[in-house]
């Protein structure tokens, strides 16, 4: 099994109720990739709620191997949730891990 954990900050102009809204959509977009995904084992995205910390969203993601990772890379449920995500955070950070 590949752990596949990505985290990310918001952009700072979005409101605490952008961020909320935002949260909710990814959320749901992240729930709609369990089953969806050849190779996803599971996924669940992940709030923060320590606010002193670097990353405000994780995305946990498993699989069965690092080939169903750069699967799931184009596939069109896994780009859904990426075009939720993209413009609205910064500074993202990535493990693929054993």
């Amino acid at each position: 099994m590949i752990r596949h954990i990505v985290m990310w900050k918001y952009k700072a102009e979005l409101s605490l109720e952008d961020r909320a809204e935002l949260f909710g959509k990814l959320l749901k977009a992240a729930e709609n990739m369990n089953g969806n995904i050849k190779g996803l084992i599971k996924a669940e995205l992940i709030k923060n709620v320590n606010s002193q910390e670097k990353y405000d969203l994780c995305l946990y993601c498993e699989f069965e191997t690092l080939e169903d990772i750069n699967s799931y890379q184009e596939d069109p449920v896994h780009i859904a949730f990426k075009d939720i995500i993209v413009g609205n955070v910064f500074d993202r950070a990535c493990i693929d891990a054993m």
